[in-house]
């Protein structure tokens, strides 16, 4: 017995000791797992009205559990801690509230992936929203927290027809999923700070009147659903505003357009002198088509900020009138391939009646700048513009000569300091303040924007 004996305690040590290191499971109770981040954040959500098919659960938020001892450990339970109901983990294709003995090798990794899907409770209020991943391994407890703030916004679904006359707040957003028909006879009028959030594919179309009453220090802002990461500026994520020829007393005013797939598009076949649409004081950006489209209107632009657009920043067909004022359209830095100018104006059957005063019209193309012949010059001075044609007055007009913008990069359209359109523009009749409400000079600056000192 004492031979038979022996022989086993050897063969057992020669098993364990053949044992890896990383798969050998320690008990270690000092032993601590590590971890990516020790808080997981989400973006402020939108909650989920699932009993009407809208679901706007998050985007999923990932971090990794490291084992870097030598040795393997159990850990005997990963749970949930939740006490909003909103949050989900997945590990190891398990999306359960609670996981037991799951094991990690010695110098091995583990994904956890995590999403919040917040219920609708049509509160005004913000909430903060907390939860816990907790992980017990060897007698101890760790956690990774959850954090995440939702808002119950106003939706508007089903293709939504708007009648008669509507007033939209500034305070909780108003998300349309598909689309909202302003009919002929019907108003729409956002008031300053309103947000406007647009699904993907998402579209406002204009029969009756959209009033845009934003301020310099109030914005209204339509934009669309995901800003997280690489989505806060790309295109194309929702369709855009769509003016029909029933359309009239249009105003976007203190508006930031972005994301969409074109900005604004009007068609009118107009016989008058009454503008149709009214931009002051806008920003519209990232257009994976164009800017502003316009066939046969009269508008009136003043103040406003055109970029990255991949096509035409602004174009006008046809015929109509176009006052153009204190604009700054640059595109030089979209990421895509351009082929369009920044600006077009192309004169078709009818006459375009164009004042092109005190503009910007930059990018990274040889010429930015298009006007056919049937355009009526009324008046094109005092621009910086970017162009190969000479039909233009290098008299009145800086032409080819860089603006020099502070920080163009980065949407920061400011001058520079040395920039030559510093005192070079002319006074116009009605405009006193440039987009952030600065008051322009005299000679006013070119551009959307006058030049102020660069804070320290």
């Amino acid at each position: 017995m004492k031979t038979l004996s022996f022989y086993t305690g050897i063969i057992l040590s020669l098993l364990i000791s053949c044992t890896p290191d990383d798969e050998v499971i320690s008990s270690d109770p000092s032993f601590q797992l590590q971890f990516s981040v020790d808080t997981v954040f989400f973006d402020t959500l939108f909650t989920s009205k699932e009993d009407e098919g809208i679901d706007m659960r998050s985007v999923t938020q990932r971090f990794m559990v490291y084992n870097n001892s030598e040795n393997a450990v159990n850990i005997s339970e990963i749970s949930l801690n939740d006490p909003n109901s909103v949050y989900s983990m997945l590990i190891n294709g398990q999306n359960e509230d609670i996981i037991n003995n799951t094991l990690l090798r010695g110098g091995d990794s583990m994904l956890v992936l995590t999403e919040a899907n917040v219920p609708y409770q049509n509160a005004d209020d913000i909430r903060e929203l907390n939860g816990q991943i907790s992980f017990f391994t060897n007698g101890n407890r760790q956690a990774i927290q959850l954090n995440a703030y939702a808002e119950d916004p106003f939706y508007v679904s089903g293709g939504a027809i708007l009648v008669g006359d509507v007033v939209w707040e500034k305070g909780r957003p108003y998300v349309i999923t598909d689309s909202l028909y302003i009919s002929q006879n019907a108003s729409l009028t956002a008031n300053a700070g309103t947000r406007i959030v647009f699904d993907n594919g998402a579209k406002l179309l204009i029969s009756g009147s959209l009033q845009l009453m934003g301020t310099p220090q109030d914005t209204i802002r339509l934009e669309s659903i995901r800003l997280d990461g690489q989505y806060e500026n790309a295109p194309g994520q929702w369709d855009g505003l769509f003016f029909d020829s029933l359309s009239h007393d249009n105003k976007i005013h203190g508006t930031l357009i972005k994301n969409a797939r074109v900005g604004v598009l009007m068609y009118h076949n107009d016989n008058d002198d009454i503008i149709d649409l009214d931009i002051e004081g806008s920003t519209i950006q990232n257009m994976s088509q164009v800017g502003v489209a316009i066939t046969n209107s009269d508008v009136r632009i003043v103040n406003t900020i055109i970029s990255h657009t991949i096509s035409y920043a602004y174009a006008h067909a046809g015929g109509g009138k176009c006052d153009f004022y204190y604009n700054t359209i640059v595109n030089s830095n979209t990421g895509f391939f351009r082929e369009d100018p920044s600006v077009a104006f192309e004169s078709t059957n009818e006459v375009i009646q164009l004042n092109l005063v005190n503009n910007i019209i930059w990018g990274n193309l040889s010429n930015e700048l298009v006007v056919t012949e049937g355009v009526d010059f009324n008046s094109i001075t005092n621009n910086i513009l970017k162009a190969s044609s000479d039909q233009f007055d290098p008299e009145t007009n800086l032409i080819n000569i860089d603006p020099y913008f502070r920080y163009p990069f980065t949407y920061n359209f400011d001058l520079a300091d040395d920039s030559p359109a510093r005192g070079a523009g002319i006074d116009v009749n009605g405009i006193t303040v440039d987009q952030r409400g600065e008051n322009r000079t005299s000679p006013p600056d070119i551009g959307a924007l006058q030049w102020i000192p660069e804070e320290e």
